[in-house]
């Protein structure tokens, strides 16, 4: 639930509650006259009060604790990493890093780290820079920016001091540059990280984060951004971004042609260190080869091998990146999952006559050949199916990349955020969402119009004022508000384009001593809902059969606590962050209060209902469970509702279980994750895949190894 349904909710929640507090506490004096002394409740509820604005303040307290926000932050964005580094290298740890050399280019002060270096001492030379530090890592496509960069977090984690700011690496392409970098930065530590939003902007307005900008070249669908594109606005507002008198410190990656581009029209960050990866030589080339691939037939790889170290053979060329070298070793290493044989012979890399007829080669049997290594026994969808649905993702990123802003927000050409996809289908998704919420309010809508002649019933007009039990007049206004309240909710599910940044947080499993905590605070909230359920039976007198009461008031206990508890139980994500947290959080969230916190609402309000009007016990709760869960429903999940729309619109060009789908991409090593979002694996690959909706199926003079049958290993 957003900020905005909890507010509402809250609000009903002490306005049913007062009024069930004053009718009880009023049935309490009357029944037992001299009994109770109204001075001291006074004083009791007064003490209660004061106790509970101690613990709130206790708690915010705690939120704005920068340091300990700063450790926790540190741990998750290290096994968020952590993940993201072994996904890219395949699972064949440190083996599958090419530890690429790098020209270094310091800019201003003078530092004492050498002009070039590797991958493994990335930090060292970022520690060297003066404040504030700043870097950009600079290459041509699929030479290892990224991977580069999740290095350089890993390492400067591994000794991070109390005092330093934790990097954070965001996608660019998500980027808006006409939002404030301090905002953006809180957000998405909220959405990401899972923090409090009050914890998140007190890092970052603490300095408490190294913003790692990748992927600067996404931002725009050009190769020479200008000063007035995207990237360079984005850079501009980082340049804004101020700590006390001094500029940022930030990391950039960017492709080597466009980060030039923007240094040619001056848009490029001042006093920025630069790093410029290299080409794979042969002998590295060589060495990942050997690593990666079966000692046991070294020879199956001998001709590639010799290929790599012959001056201008096509391969050497075609094959200088580590993206690429890591797409052939994944094409030719593929095995028959029934006789265990290899599908393709590497030698038929060297038949090709140029550079992208091998590209073209490698990425029609990347699929296939992902999915046979990581689904041998063809549980999942084939590899036909599952070239043609990320090809509808990839042709709609490609679509981004040229599109003006829809409803006012530019697009990203490369993140898949599963609850900001709905764009893929036009304004259809929010259309069907609305339809949504309308099927939800409307029993709530039935409940409170049958109960309002009722309330008037018990309403007299004597000498032209009203009288009757006063209780029943404080009716005749919540009637009205709750109707109106129940049918806004379709107009706000078809107004509000976007969620608000708080409504989106990922959700993810955090420490022992939070967990604890959790558990004492569901206890304690789900005992508050059931001696409140049971006080409203005790204090009303409602005769009721006992276990309807009991059941009654144990969901309305869990339903006051789910907040406190949901997310601290909520799986992960391979160590890291799971991009579909955030619809299943919405989604089992809503569902979980509509069955609990909805009829148990719904009871006490049929409850307070029965005892002003004299309606029968029993119809009065069975209609307060329905107008609660209506209730609940109809104040619920506006991602889980958008996105919904989404699947019905696009049904049969993509898979009902789209998120199951995409985390099966992203375990198959077709997909990465960059915060909340999917992403393809690379670049060329999402362009691939917008070019080709269907497998390719060449001629029959097609060389072997070329895509003659791309489904050989496909399950």
């Amino acid at each position: 639930m957003d900020r905005r349904t909890k507010t509402w909710s809250l609000r009903a929640g002490i306005a049913i509650g007062i009024l069930m507090l004053v009718v009880a506490a009023s049935r309490v004096w009357m029944r037992y006259p001299g009994d109770v002394d109204p001075v001291s409740a006074g004083f009791a509820l007064a003490g209660t009060a004061i106790a509970a604005i101690s613990w709130w303040q206790a708690q915010r307290r705690a939120d704005t604790d920068v340091q300990a926000a700063a450790t926790l932050l540190a741990g998750r964005v290290l096994a968020e990493e952590k993940a993201q580094r072994a996904q890219l290298l395949g699972g064949k740890g440190r083996d599958a890093v090419i530890d690429v050399h790098f020209a270094f280019r310091p800019t201003g002060n003078p530092v004492s780290a050498p002009p070039a270096g590797t991958l493994g001492h990335v930090a060292a030379y970022f520690r060297d820079l003066r404040a504030p530090r700043r870097l950009v890592i600079a290459g041509v496509a699929g030479s290892g920016k990224t991977v580069l960069a999740i290095e350089l977090i890993l390492q400067l984690l591994a000794d991070r001091q109390p005092d330093d700011p934790v990097p954070v690496r965001v996608s660019a392409a998500g980027l808006d540059p006409d939002v404030p970098v301090k905002d953006m930065l809180a957000r998405h530590l909220t959405a990401t990280f899972d923090l409090k939003p009050v914890t998140a902007r007190a890092l970052v307005d603490a300095e408490g984060i190294l913003p790692v900008i990748d992927g600067l070249d996404e931002m725009d669908g050009t190769d020479k951004p200008g000063f007035g594109s995207r990237a360079a606005r984005a850079l501009r507002a980082l340049e804004d971004y101020e700590h006390g008198l001094e500029r940022c410190s930030l990391v950039v990656t960017c492709r080597t042609d466009q980060y030039d581009a923007l240094v040619a029209d001056r848009a490029a960050p001042r006093g920025a260190a630069r790093i410029d990866l290299g080409e794979v030589t042969g002998d590295k080339a060589w060495q990942f080869v050997e690593a990666v691939t079966d000692q046991a037939e070294p020879d199956r790889w001998q001709p590639v091998l010799d290929a790599l170290t012959s001056d201008g053979h096509v391969l050497a060329e075609a094959l200088n990146t580590p993206w690429r070298l890591t797409l052939a070793a994944t094409v030719y290493e593929e095995r028959d999952p029934r006789t265990g044989r290899y599908v393709r012979d590497p030698s038929a890399l060297t038949e090709f006559a140029d550079q992208p007829a091998v590209q073209e080669h490698l990425l029609s049997l990347f699929i296939p050949a992902r999915l046979a290594a990581a689904d041998p026994a063809g549980k999942g969808p084939s590899a036909e199916r599952t070239h043609a649905w990320l090809a509808v993702l990839a042709g709609y990123l490609r679509g981004n990349t040229s599109r003006p802003p829809f409803h006012g927000r530019v697009l990203s050409s490369t993140d898949l955020v599963l609850h900001e996809l709905w764009p893929l289908a036009g304004d259809r998704p929010r259309v069907l969402g609305a339809l949504v919420a309308l099927l939800a309010c409307l029993p709530g809508v039935a409940v409170v119009a049958a109960a309002f002649p009722l309330v008037l019933s018990q309403i007299d007009i004597v000498d032209g004022l009203l009288s009757g039990p006063i209780a029943a007049l404080f009716f005749l206004g919540p009637c009205g508000v709750v109707v109106l309240r129940l049918l806004w909710e379709p107009v706000r599910a078809w107004r509000d384009v976007w969620s608000t940044a708080d409504a989106v947080r990922a959700g993810r499993p955090r420490g022992g001593r939070d967990r604890k905590k959790a558990v004492v605070k569901g206890v304690l909230t789900a005992g508050a809902g059931f001696s409140a359920g049971m006080a409203a039976i005790v204090g009303l007198k409602v005769e009721l059969s006992p276990w309807v009461t009991v059941v009654l008031s144990v969901l309305l206990g869990l339903g006051m606590a789910r907040d406190k508890t949901e997310e601290y139980g909520r799986a992960g994500f391979h160590g890291g962050v799971d991009p579909r947290a955030i619809i299943r959080s919405d989604s089992v969230s809503a569902l979980v209060a509509v069955l609990t916190f909805g009829p148990g609402f719904g009871f006490l309000v049929g409850v307070l209902f029965a005892s002003l009007t004299g309606l029968s016990e029993t119809t009065a709760v069975a209609a307060g469970a329905v107008f609660g869960m209506s209730f609940v429903a109809s104040l619920g999940p506006l991602l889980a509702r958008r996105y919904l729309g989404l699947l019905l619109s696009v049904r049969g060009r993509l898979p009902w279980r789209l998120g199951r789908f995409l985390n099966r991409c992203y375990d198959a090593g077709l997909l990465r994750v960059s915060g909340i979002a999917y992403q393809f694996r690379h670049r060329e690959l999402q362009d691939y895949l917008a070019a080709h909706p269907t497998p390719a199926s060449p001629g029959p003079n097609a060389p072997r190894g070329r895509p003659a049958a791309i489904d050989e290993g496909a399950p």
